[in-house]
């Protein structure tokens, strides 16, 4: 199991909130039109023949959270801009749960960020006629989309890989481990497994020390009470506890936990 969360923004925005938000076909419409020119709300609600009073409702939401802003407000008829960069990323296997996402600001209307950062300059500049300036600016993007494509192919691969040796783990817990453990613990629930394969799905955020808050969230006990949150902080250590009796990777020193491999 994983959420990772990358975020650097004042208003904070959580996961359920980030799918809620792009669950609305409205307003990934509006983002999508907001991505490639500025629109005002009388233009939104002109182009998706809907009620200003419905596209204002969904421009406040994107606005309240920080993804779009509003431009030109000394005119009538201000437009909207994005101004954050979003991401989001599902990997669901049978054997494997990730999301990963994020939200920063946007660097793209930064004077500083320029052509002349990626080594374009000098080619660039050589070109005067501005057809031929889009037809070389194409041919770039087109090169990028192609490395995208790759690396998301690789990408693919390495999941599978990772995959494969989880089922693999799976197949060794199942066996000598399962046997040790419930000998110990006859009553073996599922959170001693779930713990135990947590770690594997992300490797890094546990290596070395583990972090307790970071293993209750992800094991979706973040939200619970405050009473609850602890009582399962207590079992988790304590089938930590058990875990590390047949597992010479995981050791406590004194009230941490560690991830050794």
């Amino acid at each position: 199991m994983g959420v990772e969360v990358q975020e650097k923004k004042a208003n904070s925005i959580n996961l359920d909130t980030m799918l809620e938000i792009l669950g609305n076909p409205t307003r990934r419409v509006i983002l999508s039109k907001l991505a490639k020119v500025p629109h005002s709300t009388s233009e939104l609600a002109k182009s998706l023949d809907i009620s200003r009073q419905a596209v204002h409702s969904q421009l406040n939401i994107l606005k309240d959270y920080g993804i779009i802003e509003e431009i030109d407000m000394e005119k009538r008829g201000g437009k909207y801009r994005i101004k954050s960069n979003l991401s989001l990323r599902v990997d669901i296997t049978p054997d494997y749960y990730h999301i990963k996402y994020n939200l920063t600001k946007s660097e793209s209307t930064d004077p500083t960020i320029q052509i002349k950062q990626f080594d374009e300059t000098s080619k660039y500049k050589k070109i005067n006629a501005p057809d031929k300036k889009i037809r070389y600016l194409g041919n770039r993007i087109k090169s990028i989309e192609d490395k995208i494509r790759t690396l998301e192919k690789q990408r693919k691969d390495l999941i599978q890989a990772k995959e494969c040796f989880i089922v693999e783990l799976k197949s060794i817990m199942e066996g000598a481990y399962e046997k040790k453990l419930g000998k110990k613990s006859p009553n073996l629930d599922n959170l001693e497994k779930e713990i135990f394969y947590t770690l594997f799905f992300n490797t890094n955020r546990y290596f070395n020390r583990i972090n307790l808050d970071d293993l209750l969230e992800d094991l979706f006990f973040s939200d619970m009470d405050f009473i609850r949150r602890d009582q399962n902080k207590v079992s988790i250590k304590h089938l930590l506890r058990d875990l590390s009796q047949f597992m010479d990777f995981l050791k406590e020193d004194e009230d941490s936990w560690f991830f050794d491999l």
